[in-house]
């Protein structure tokens, strides 16, 4: 069951040039009040069925919310465990999108037998850390399988190093100026690299920079005030904080990156830099899963306080997903869900005021065919979690 509705981005051109940007939404935003009345236990199992884009993601900050809602404490290494599905999750959603989308821009064939392969990853790594009925519920038993997980990490690095870097990951990850970005491109030939070289060449790069300004992080106690006042609905909408308009994407993640750092300084916040981080942040997974690991085998028997729970039994679940920064939001009492709300990345980046709606605007407009191929790709650099349709008028 698909629910997640759609954008319709609506570019208004005159005199040839972008005189607005529209960014229309379906998404059913009130869709979590399905669960109120329902026992927490309901909603967990609900939850990764009715969302099924980035449904780990979604598992993960529904559950976070409901043990703080319920003053639950979970072991440390479970809490490990779950942030390592949603790692690999994101991993799953990057790899995808590249081999699909991005071979698509570049003109270049889509490998359909190893995008299809991708779909066992989650399956896989969920069943090697958790029986069915213990995954993503308020007090599960950890059951880590390290080889299995293992071989999951490696899919991963092997997908990535083969079909899209020509290199191992923690390659690409080390390059940290624009010498060695410039060589790299050069020397490889997947379809990721040379969609890159295009943007290089053709001086396209730069397009749709509308500058970066990253979602602060912000308090639980404060968040969940601001999810609880009578203007709720408005601002899971369109959200902005202190009257600003933020976006939470892979960029805001990766942007400490030295390279990222000196691709701003010769493409600014435009299709080269977002691309690339994207690029970036799935070569560091593989080194942070085997790290956490290792971690995760000196944890045995630790517990790990959940943080209280907030005013009138609240709690609040933040999840960095694929796309940015997820926030679920729950009320119980008495095991039951009074209220439930969820606040999503592509409500951020798809503001009519948010980073697409200022990186569109940039775009250059005299040639129709060229706007919507650059349009697109700006798009996808952002990358709604839910399809879009592109107008141009």
């Amino acid at each position: 069951m698909n629910v997640e509705g759609e954008l319709r981005i609506e570019l208004h051109r005159q005199e040839q040039r972008i005189s607005q940007v529209r960014i229309l939404s379906s998404r059913p935003l009130q869709l979590p009040r399905l669960f109120e009345g329902k026992p927490v236990a309901e909603l967990l199992g609900m939850v990764p069925m009715l969302y099924s884009v980035c449904g780990t993601a979604q598992a993960c900050a529904a559950v976070q919310a409901c043990r703080q809602a319920m003053n639950q404490d979970v072991a440390s290494q479970v809490a490990l465990a779950e942030e390592m599905l949603v790692t690999v999750e994101i991993a799953r959603e990057h790899l995808w999108r590249i081999l699909m989308d991005w071979s698509a821009f570049a003109n270049k064939p889509i490998d359909r037998p190893l995008v299809a392969s991708l779909s066992s990853l989650m399956p896989t790594a969920k069943s090697a850390c958790f029986a069915k009925r213990d995954l993503f519920t308020l007090k599960p038993a950890l059951q880590f399988d390290e080889k299995k997980f293992v071989s999951i990490i490696e899919q991963i690095a092997n997908t990535a190093s083969n079909a899209i870097f020509a290199e191992q990951p923690s390659v690409l990850y080390a390059i940290s100026d624009i010498d060695g970005f410039d060589h790299w491109l050069d020397m490889s030939k997947t379809p990721s690299s040379i969609l890159l070289q295009d943007l290089r060449d053709q001086q396209t790069g730069h397009l749709g920079d509308g500058g970066m300004y990253a979602l602060p992080t912000i308090d639980a106690q404060i968040m969940s005030q601001r999810m609880a006042q009578a203007d709720a609905d408005y601002f899971i909408s369109t959200p902005d904080w202190q009257g600003d308009n933020y976006e939470t994407t892979p960029l805001t993640r990766m942007a400490s990156h030295p390279l990222l750092q000196q691709l701003v300084q010769h493409y600014g916040f435009g299709l080269m830099t977002r691309m690339m981080a994207r690029l970036l942040e799935l070569a560091s997974i593989p080194g942070t899963l085997y790290r956490q690991v290792q971690v995760l085998a000196g944890l045995q028997g630790r517990i790990e306080k959940t943080a209280p729970a907030l005013v009138e039994q609240q709690g609040l679940g933040e999840v960095e997903a694929a796309r940015g920064r997820l926030i679920h939001r729950a009320v119980q009492q008495d095991g039951i869900i009074k209220s439930y709300q969820i606040l999503a990345p592509t409500e951020w980046n798809f503001h009519p005021r948010g980073v697409v709606a200022r990186g569109l605007q940039k775009l250059p407009a005299e040639n129709v065919s060229f706007l919507r191929q650059q349009a697109d790709l700006f798009i996808n650099a952002v990358d709604p979690c839910v399809g879009y349709k592109l107008e141009i008028i």
